[in-house]
């Protein structure tokens, strides 16, 4: 906690709170005796393949930083042994640490493995709403909601992360259901099943900017008032955020939504007939009743 809140590195660590069994070994580091007997003749390789050794016990590998590549189709086996995987557990929070044929090969090991396609979409989605927010309010609303002042954080902005962080937690669980979902119909490797979901949210994304389901205004009020965060629609108001926010973006949420939740139901090779199973009747639900 002392060294993230002052933001120093490890190198800043108080080695005198290691226990006899603890060490810590820098990159510039060479000729460093572990409490093992192991000598570490030099730091920078040390560090390189320490998620290699063969002697650490692990529950679930959490990668969140380190080189692209650092595990492929060259180092892997080091993490499989008698054709099982040592490592029961892997959810990618660093982009591209293992590469695919990789992934594969520890999920044929009998590896869970959720990869950072899927695992880092945070990241994404709370820069996307910080740029809707900028969007949303006019100057000198968001100077007073979104700023840090000399009072310090306002209670807009502090519910706001709270929000978003509740959004992202939404959408993480949709993501884990429907690659389990259909890993547990097809058998397929989790790590092409999120392949595949990008890819089919991402083309029908493509394929509704083309189609006229914007235009239907009941749709398009209850689509994004479901997509936009509550708190920014409860403050400013869906219609002037319709005013300030330009219409590409709005479009980009209404459509990246929808595909999103229908994926997400339907799986990543749905029936051509489904979204219209799903969605049209209740457009046409809506426009009956904004007629009535």
């Amino acid at each position: 906690m002392r060294l993230a809140q002052a933001r120093q590195t490890i190198s800043s660590f108080d080695a005198s709170k290691l226990s006899a069994e603890g060490y810590r070994v820098l990159i510039e580091d060479n000729n460093v005796k572990l409490p093992s007997g192991e000598m570490v003749t030099n730091g920078t390789i040390f560090r390189n393949n320490f998620h290699l050794r063969t002697e650490i016990k692990y529950d679930i590998m959490v990668p969140c930083g380190g080189r692209p590549e650092a595990i492929d189709l060259n180092k892997v086996g080091r993490l499989v042994k008698n054709g099982e995987t040592t490592i029961p557990y892997i959810v990618e929070g660093a982009n591209l640490f293992i590469t695919q044929e990789a992934k594969l090969y520890l999920e044929k090991a009998g590896c869970i493995l959720y990869k950072d396609a899927s695992a880092n979409k945070g990241g994404v989605t709370s820069s996307s709403l910080e740029v809707l927010a900028s969007l949303a309010f006019d100057e000198q609303g968001f100077a007073e909601h979104m700023c840090v002042s000399d009072a310090g954080l306002s209670q807009f902005y502090q519910e706001y992360v709270n929000s978003v962080q509740a959004t992202i937690q939404n959408n993480a669980r949709l993501e884990f259901e429907a690659i389990w979902r259909e890993h547990e119909q097809t058998g397929k490797p989790r790590s092409q099943i999120s392949d595949e979901l990008s890819v089919a949210i991402t083309t029908l994304d493509e394929e509704l900017q083309k189609t006229d389901l914007w235009h239907n205004v009941p749709l398009q009020t209850s689509v994004l008032k479901d997509a936009l965060p509550g708190l920014l629609i409860e403050k400013i108001g869906l219609d002037t955020i319709l005013e300030r926010v330009p219409v590409n973006y709005l479009k980009a949420i209404f459509g990246s939504y929808l595909a999103s939740r229908f994926v997400y139901e339907y799986g990543s090779n749905p029936s051509q007939f489904s979204f219209f199973d799903l969605y049209v009747p209740f457009a046409n639900y809506l426009n009956t009743c904004a007629n009535e």
